[in-house]
């Protein structure tokens, strides 16, 4: 599969893994499917290393395995008797651990993609959180949703993970993007 076709490959699989993912959570789908997404999510971790066109071809990869995890998955629901790990184990961090994850997963997949892509990222996060600030506020003060597994502090009227949480997605869009793209609009 040449680089460009990997390229679309992988941002369509990305997409379909992140929807696939809430559909999980809201129960549209079984339980393992959602663990279908975590396969492509885990095999991008590999993608950091090596040449672009050899990380495009691993995001590749691991849109295919991660597609076919999920037809497994919601054909035969192999998991569906093993129930789901708690992840409340680290109590009031948890959802802070998880933007750590996801934020050093982002910031890998940038620094990969070069100095230019970091900056690019820094202007664009500073650029959305303004609006995406206003948009959490509002959410949580019309209860869009709730927030159990948090530290508890807040600063500027919503939770410190939220802050960290508008910087980690776009981060981690950005990073993907770059990987999947940079290395041809930036040389």
């Amino acid at each position: 599969m040449d680089s460009d076709r990997a390229a679309v490959f992988a941002s369509g699989s990305f997409a379909l893994g992140v929807v696939v993912l809430w559909m999980a959570v809201a129960g549209v789908v079984p339980p393992s499917a959602g663990l279908a997404a975590l396969v492509w999510f885990t095999t991008a971790l590999g993608v950091a290393a090596g040449p672009v066109d050899q990380a495009r071809s691993r995001l590749a990869l691991g849109g295919v395995v991660g597609l076919a995890a999920l037809v497994a998955a919601v054909a035969i629901e192999p998991l569906a008797t093993v129930p789901l790990p708690d992840i409340g184990v680290l109590g009031r961090f948890t959802y802070l651990s998880t933007e750590v994850v996801f934020g050093a997963l982002g910031l890998a997949l940038l620094v990969r993609a070069g100095r230019g892509a970091l900056r690019r990222a820094a202007v664009t996060v500073a650029v959305i959180y303004p609006l995406a600030y206003v948009w959490d506020w509002y959410t949580l003060e019309v209860g869009v949703f709730a927030i159990p597994l948090r530290t508890g502090v807040e600063f500027v009227g919503i939770p410190i993970e939220e802050h960290v949480f508008m910087v980690v997605v776009p981060a981690l869009v950005l990073g993907v993007h770059e990987t999947l793209h940079g290395g041809r609009e930036s040389k």
